[in-house]
């Protein structure tokens, strides 16, 4: 920083020579009288022949630039909407700016208003009008700590609202010294003027009159008087103790949109209160000019009115003058759009607002594909690869489209898009696995992985052939690569099986592959059902119907009793495969029984498909009734487990039928669930663990019987013990048998061991 002599009317002066540099600042004016000062005066020394005589600060400006701050701010809001330095957006207008907060994904926004007045020397900056989407918490409580993350220790809090003290003689006295003066007396100085110019603050200070405060900024710290308890509290984490802070303060402010606001961000994060923050929302006023937000959007569509919601986005996707988030608006009035050709327009918009988000770009593309217009599509993924950063980023765009196309059935298209992503990274095992595997179904002319081969091997023609051939190759080098890198490649080993059986129609090697996929692999339903499906088609009877059983046991673990966790869509296709298990049991082998127990783990993962439920009831008309006595298992007639603990309990009995109905069957299985909360809440009930063995038998849940009894056993008083003991032999027995049937003998040994050891 240079400094100059300035001699005028009032003396000898201090000026700045040229603009300089602080923080994120341009220092534009600095005016500082050196008092005392006689003519003629010798200043043939410049500025340092007086640097020990202290002036009088009469004049500062700033100018704070908007792209400026944004990089400056940038690395200090790490963490705000994500782990990484976010992209930051501001725009600014006289005394206030809007801010904008996103994800390098763009999944995440967060966008604010900040008001600036002042008072003397102080800078007041109060956050206003917080909002977002995608958010981790109240849009108010992060914008908070945005602020206070941008601002550090150079400012105070009191709620929404930051004060910086004596900015004026901070910035004098900090830049100054540095260029050789000494700091100066900065008495009576005050901001005079604030405006703003070409996306920049100027704010001028001297000791003229205090500059006015704009209607905005007079709203926003009103607003931050009566919610400051409430933002003190939410800015420490306790969001229950702000919304009974802001509910008082509603009292003696009805209506107030900011404090309306802060409620029902509040409720909205919490879940199952949208009416309820709908209502907050629509009661309060609305302040002129102020940026609402897609929040009453948002719990419009958790309310269920779709239609609803996509016109409040598309309104706030008008108004809102943060790029992205108004994006993000028409981004969510597609996804509620059930018509491709609706959505597409909403997303059109989203587009132009925010281009360079990728996010955008691929929800786009995907809803092209689903609308066949490939090309434009492809457009789409061309434009986030020239926004993606280096070659792996660019081979991720190009991988996951490979995968996207496939999904869709385009194979050919597929297996191109995987070539480039190739180009980036040739070695790459999951790329060469997709390229393999998309040259494969185009050989097959297959629309999905699960699409189920005949039991003879097709024609292909040479060209088919020969990219079977191919893809088989890349999915053999694939896993090689993934395996020296450590990767999971299960999905790979399944690919390749099929590859193997279906293109190559080596359905012994495919077998072979398909039993490599662990049980733990995602894929592992299917592969046991394909590796039955294979040993069927080449005359291995009964190690299909070992395959199949291991995937019914596969699917019963996976799936039953864990609502919620995983994806409906894989729980169908284990319905469905199960069902085939089923029908290669009954019309291959003749074994009823054994369709049954497919038939009824199907059921239980698809309660409402009435093709199942015919089945089932087929089957069972098939199989004589099981007896009435409680000790019959109903699900596996072939063997039944003798209870001797009687089945009268203090609870009331539950009425057993001859022929469990799939209805009856959930019946039972709901009944299984109270009793082991009630065991849960209450172990000493005897009752409860003789209804619950009762049921246990009849459901078939011989593994589940023996955990229970097993533990009763262990605390039990020798008289209990004489009427478990019967019982825990009866299950190992069953247990062991089954073991034995399924080729498990090292399991059997065990089960047989533990009988004995009863004995």
């Amino acid at each position: 920083m240079e400094l100059r002599l300035a001699i005028g009317k009032d003396g000898l002066g201090i000026e700045l020579n040229r603009t300089a540099r602080m923080a994120c600042i341009d220092v534009t004016e600095i005016a500082v009288v050196v008092p005392g000062v006689r003519f003629p005066l010798d200043v043939s020394g410049g500025v340092s022949r007086f640097r020990h005589r202290r002036g009088e600060l009469r004049r500062l400006g700033i100018e704070i630039d908007a792209r400026s701050l944004e990089r400056w701010a940038t690395p200090k809001l790490r963490g705000i909407v994500s782990t990484e330095s976010p992209s930051v957006w501001i725009a600014t207008r006289r005394d206030a700016a809007t801010v904008g907060i996103t994800s390098r994904e763009g999944d995440v926004v967060l966008a604010f208003d900040v008001t600036l007045d002042t008072h003397e020397d102080d800078v007041r900056l109060t956050v206003a009008h917080a909002r977002g989407m995608a958010l981790s918490a109240p849009a108010t409580t992060l914008a908070i700590g945005a602020m206070r993350a941008v601002l550090g220790d150079r400012a105070t809090r009191e709620g929404s609202r930051f004060t910086v003290a004596r900015a004026a003689a901070g910035i004098a006295r900090a830049l100054l010294p540095e260029a050789g003066a000494r700091a100066p007396s900065c008495s009576g100085i005050r901001w005079t003027m604030t405006s703003a110019a070409a996306d920049a603050w100027l704010l001028v200070a001297s000791d003229g009159p205090q500059a006015d405060v704009v209607e905005e900024a007079a709203r926003a710290r009103e607003s931050a008087t009566l919610t400051k308890d409430g933002d003190d509290a939410r800015a420490a984490g306790d969001l229950s103790r702000a919304r009974a802070l802001d509910l008082a303060a509603m009292d003696r402010a009805p209506r107030h949109p900011a404090l309306a606001a802060r409620v029902a961000e509040i409720d909205a994060l919490a879940g199952g209160r949208a009416e309820a923050a709908i209502a907050v929302m629509n009661e309060a006023d609305v302040e002129p000019g102020a940026a609402r937000g897609p929040l009453v959007a948002e719990l419009i569509a958790e309310s269920g009115d779709a239609s609803g919601a996509i016109a409040a986005f598309a309104r706030i996707g008008d108004t809102e003058p943060v790029p992205v988030l108004a994006a993000r608006c028409f981004e969510r009035a597609a996804m509620l759009a059930e018509d491709h050709h609706d959505a597409l327009v909403w997303l059109d918009l989203a587009v132009a607002r925010a281009p360079a988000v990728a996010r955008i770009r691929w929800t786009r593309a995907s809803r092209r594909l689903a609308s066949g217009r490939i090309d434009d599509a492809i457009a789409d993924l061309e434009h986030v690869e020239a926004i993606a950063e280096g070659a792996r980023a660019k081979y991720g765009v190009w991988r996951r489209a490979g995968e996207m196309w496939r999904a869709a059935g385009l194979a050919s298209d597929s297996a191109t898009l995987f070539e480039r992503a190739l180009r980036y990274v040739p070695d790459d095992p999951e790329a060469l696995a997709g390229l393999g595997a998309a040259l494969v179904d185009d050989a097959l002319g297959m629309t999905s992985p699960g699409t189920k081969s005949g039991a003879t091997s097709r024609a292909l023609s040479p060209r088919a052939e020969r990219r079977a051939t191919r893809g088989a190759a890349l999915l053999a080098r694939a896993i090689e690569l993934g395996e020296a890198r450590g990767d999971d490649v299960s999905a790979m080993t399944l690919d390749l099986s099929r590859a193997l059986a279906d293109g190559l129609g080596d359905r012994p090697a495919a077998i072979a592959r398909a039993r490599a996929v662990p049980n733990g692999a995602r894929g592992a339903i299917l592969a046991r059902a394909l590796e039955g499906r294979w040993r069927a088609a080449v005359g291995d009877v009964a190690g299909a119907s070992l395959a199949w059983a291991r995937a019914r046991d596969l699917a019963s673990t996976r799936f039953e009793g864990a609502t919620g966790e995983h994806d409906p869509r894989d729980a169908e296709a284990a319905a469905r495969l199960l069902v085939e298990a089923a029908e290669f049991e009954r019309e291959t082998r003749g074994d009823f029984p054994s369709a049954q127990r497919h038939l009824a783990s199907a059921l239980r993962l698809r309660p409402r498909d009435g093709e199942i439920e015919r089945a089932y009831r087929d089957v069972c008309a098939r199989l004589a009734p099981p007896p009435l006595d409680d000790r019959a298992d109903v699900m596996e007639p072939k063997t039944s487990i003798p209870s001797a603990l009687p089945t009268t309990t203090s609870l009331a009995p539950m009425s057993i039928p001859e022929s469990l109905a799939p209805e009856d069957e959930a019946r039972l299985a709901s009944r299984v669930e109270d009793l082991t909360r009630m065991l849960q809440g209450d172990p000493t009930r005897d009752d409860v663990v003789d209804e619950l063995t009762a049921l246990l038998v009849r459901l078939g849940r011989s593994l589940e019987l023996f955990a229970l009894l097993s533990g009763r056993l262990e605390d039990a008083s020798p008289e209990r013990r004489a009427k478990l003991i019967p019982a825990q032999r009866a299950v190992l027995t069953r247990l062991e048998q089954d073991a034995r049937d399924a080729g498990r003998e090292s399991e059997a040994s065990l089960f047989r061991d533990a009988r004995l050891a009863l004995d």
